[in-house]
């Protein structure tokens, strides 16, 4: 019996649209190659799964999070260029990762060493060098690059592919500084004819934020999967850029299914604290989902569910395992309806921007929350 059967809760993932949306992207830069990040079990989309879809749609760059997703893909048989985007640390991850041909993007000089020491004889490990240009996280800052640059341009056991680096925000003046620094560089790398001489600056808001920037390489994460990374539109993006946004297909779909309807009289409280008192009489539909499938106790009294394809608000808190909501406007509430917490429902729809607005968190968060927490079905 299949797991779709024995679960309450689904997360439902269109590769089609999410086939769709990387092509869609593609296509704004068409003389480069566009890398699809599918780190972090693809935002809980399903790493092989989607992975695959991508390179079907012409994805040739894949971004991963570690070692072990890296392998995971190779094992599945993946044709890519697979790149490690969070780098490694121990002689494992670093032995497994040369071994199965997987790209590194260093970022400090010990790691280079040891990059080094472990890669066999007769063949060299593929390497980015990560530049930090004002992320303050991982990278070697870039008043350092200058001195360990040369110290690449004869090693034979590391093919330097290139430079790479990470905007903490996008469209303002912070981030131009960002693009000045990395711009010089890559100035002092082009001097030294380095073996790769590729650059990698503009993840999805910067794709949004920066259309005039000659990027070898852009990153898409949130975008393929269907969400804005930017969660509004500034002024400054572009008319071509809104366009794409509005182009863009949702790929994940979180159902559950109403399991009982109960009378609250007025008066009355509903869930934990009694933090609900219903001012009149009303119906409330219980759900088979709580903060253990995602749905954070953040919730409570917050945002709504679609039920048959009408909108059914939050009623006090939510549970572990159990939520509520108000279905007194609905013209036949039962066991058995189809309720969707995130995606398309009819005519209404909850996009990841609203849950996540609702729980207080990022799109970032609700996708990797519902696609992990929860069973997956994959659709074409």
């Amino acid at each position: 019996m299949s797991s779709d059967v024995l679960n309450f809760n689904q997360a439902e993932i269109d590769l089609a649209a999410l086939r769709h949306n990387f092509i869609c992207l593609q296509q704004m830069y068409p003389l480069r190659s566009l890398m699809a990040v599918v780190k972090g079990d693809a935002y809980g989309h399903g790493l092989e799964e989607c992975a695959r879809a991508l390179v079907q749609a012409g994805a040739g760059n894949l971004g991963v999070l570690d070692a072990e997703e890296g392998v995971r893909l190779v094992k599945a048989k993946i044709q890519a260029d697979i790149h490690i985007l969070a780098g490694l640390q121990t002689k494992e991850q670093i032995k497994a990762a040369v071994e199965n041909k997987l790209i590194i993007v260093a970022y400090s000089l010990p790691q280079l060493k040891l990059i080094e020491d472990l890669a066999p004889k007769g063949s060299a490990a593929q390497v980015y060098l990560k530049i930090d240009t004002g992320m303050g996280r991982l990278g070697l800052p870039w008043r350092e690059a200058p001195a360990v640059l040369p110290n690449l341009v004869r090693n034979t056991k590391i093919f330097f592919r290139g430079l790479m680096t990470h905007l903490a925000t996008a469209g303002d003046s912070e981030a131009k500084l960002q693009l000045d620094r990395f711009e010089e560089i890559i100035e002092i790398e082009k001097s030294l004819s380095l073996t790769g001489g590729l650059h990698s600056a503009l993840a999805g808001p910067g794709i949004l934020a920066h259309p005039e920037y000659e990027d070898s390489m852009p990153r898409a994460g949130l975008l393929l999967y269907g969400a804005n990374p930017l969660e509004t539109v500034p002024e400054q993006i572009s008319p071509e850029r809104v366009g794409l946004i509005k182009k863009l297909k949702p790929v994940m779909t979180l159902v559950s299914q109403v399991i009982q309807v109960r009378t609250i009289r007025a008066g009355e409280t509903v869930s934990y604290d009694r933090t609900y008192s219903a001012p009149s009489d009303l119906k409330a539909a219980v759900l088979p989902l709580g903060y253990v499938h995602g749905l954070s106790r953040s919730r409570s009294s917050n945002g709504w569910a679609l039920i048959d394809g009408r909108p059914a608000p939050l009623l006090g808190r939510v549970c572990m395992n159990l939520t509520m909501f108000d279905v007194s406007s609905h013209p036949d509430p039962r066991p058995g309806q189809r309720a969707v917490i995130l995606g398309r429902d009819g005519q209404a729809v909850i996009t990841a921007a609203q849950a996540a607005q609702w729980q207080g968190t990022s799109a970032y968060e609700i996708f990797c929350l519902f696609g992990r927490l929860n069973a997956r079905a994959f659709k074409d």
